[in-house]
């Protein structure tokens, strides 16, 4: 698991992220320090000034030997602050050189410099750092004011320190976090991928896991199982079609053989030969229409036929289809009657909504008994079109409506009659290309079949 964790992608991107981090936050501690280093120094400078312009006042009201007075008792126990004052003929001490004030050279009078503190008394022992200010008089003098830093450099070291452990603090808990996002997002993919495998290995019915956190993760996972739940019932329905289509397609078969079979050992005068061509015929062509009903079946439910999509005017495409199936009608014993408002426009396939409206009008004259009534209606509603086709003849259950639009599905009532069973479902895959919908409802006696379209 470890060795995984190091190769995801989260994971190092996590680290890439704590190096990230840590080096912005070290930058910015880092100036922090620096800032407070130089407020340091620039405060312990301005004291040193501050004492030395007091001196040189008293120098210029007091000569040498006042100046002597006061720094004496500013170096005494009780007196100043600062740690030594002192006063230095430069032919005696020239502490320009002995302190490397280099920068007293020419014009300049004053400079600063940090010494440790032995090598202005002479003690080794005081190694403390010290920060130091000179500067040169009238007459050859040098007046030295110095102070400890020692309290500052303890502040500033602890100030460091608290940089470091900061640094190595945020960079360590990067890594853990990162580790620990990454362990998390690792452990959701292998669950994903555990059930993509049972998956492969056969068991459709495995979902991919969805939390309550509704993340990324989860969203992905939901796309995966409605994915998963279409191509299981895509199974299904394939399943279903192979198994109703050997089932369907057994009986002409078989009947195509027998009677191939029995011409072969028949005597030929007794062999009705044009009735046993118009037969197998009429076989063929049963299994030919079975084949072209799957084919548009197909074709529709994978929008291959959009391209071709234009206006279609439902009012004048149902004044065609009525006028047709009004002679089919009659020659059937039934009436059909047709009402369709004018200027009902759609976007689609001409040529499919016509086969839709025709299986409807088709089912309705097969099921209606003779002296039954067929109505063919378009009307509006809002934004929606209805195209309904209506009859007075057996009708459909309703717990059955939604099992009539599977392919090869043939109720026990319709078994005697002529048919594939397809003629349903290739309605409702022509609805589902057009964004349609289709309703079944109780006309009381009779089906009423609605087909609604977008207008």
């Amino acid at each position: 698991m470890i060795q995984k964790l190091f190769k995801t992608t989260v994971f190092r991107l996590s680290l890439v992220y704590a190096l990230l981090f840590s080096t912005v936050a070290a930058g910015a501690l880092g100036f922090i320090y620096w800032m407070a280093k130089s407020q340091m120094q620039e405060q312990t400078d301005t004291r040193l000034q501050l004492e030395t312009d007091a001196l040189l006042h008293r120098y210029r009201t007091t000569a040498v030997e006042g100046l002597l007075q006061v720094i004496q008792i500013r170096n005494s126990d009780g007196g100043s602050r600062y740690l030594i004052a002192n006063l230095v003929n430069r032919q005696q001490q020239d502490l320009t050189r002995e302190l490397e004030f280099d920068s007293l050279s020419g014009d300049h009078t004053q400079a600063f410099t940090t010494l440790p503190l032995s090598k202005i008394t002479g003690n080794r022992q005081q190694n403390q750092p010290t920060r130091l200010l000179l500067t040169l008089l009238p007459g050859g003098y040098q007046l030295l004011v110095a102070t400890d830093l020692k309290e500052q450099h303890t502040l500033l070291n602890r100030l460091l320190f608290t940089v470091l452990t900061a640094i190595g603090l945020i960079f360590t808990l990067a890594i853990i976090g990162g580790s620990f996002i990454g362990y998390n997002v690792l452990h959701r993919i292998n669950a994903v991928g555990k059930t993509a495998n049972e998956i492969i290995n056969g068991n459709l019915n495995q979902r991919m896991p969805v939390t309550r956190r509704n993340d990324e993760f989860d969203r992905l996972s939901r796309v995966l199982n409605t994915m998963l739940e279409r191509i299981s019932h895509l199974m299904q329905g394939m399943r279903e079609v192979t198994d109703n289509l050997a089932h369907d397609l057994r009986n002409p078969l078989n009947r195509l053989r027998n009677r191939l079979e029995a011409s072969q050992y028949e005597a030929s005068e007794k062999t009705d030969y044009p009735q046993l061509i118009q037969d197998t015929i009429q076989d063929v062509d049963d299994l030919i229409r079975t084949f072209n009903a799957l084919l548009s079946i197909a074709q529709m439910e994978s929008g291959v036929q959009r391209d071709d999509w234009t206006d279609v005017d439902l009012s004048a495409l149902t004044d065609e289809l009525a006028e047709l199936y009004t002679a089919v009608a009659e020659e059937q014993g039934l009436t059909l009657t047709h009402q369709a408002e004018p200027g009902l426009h759609t976007h689609g396939n001409r040529q499919l909504l016509a086969q839709a409206i025709t299986n409807l009008l088709d089912n309705a004259v097969k099921y209606t008994p003779a002296g039954g009534a067929i109505t063919l209606t378009a009307a509006r509603h809002a934004d929606q079109i209805t195209i309904g086709v209506a009859d007075n003849g057996p009708g459909i259950p309703a717990e059955q409506h939604g099992q009539v639009f599977k392919r090869f599905t043939r109720l026990d009532n319709a078994r005697s009659s002529p048919g594939n069973g397809l003629g349903l479902s290739l309605v409702k895959a022509v609805a589902d290309l057009h964004g349609a919908e289709i309703q079944l409802q109780d006309n009381q006696p009779g089906l009423k079949a609605n087909l609604i379209l977008a207008g």
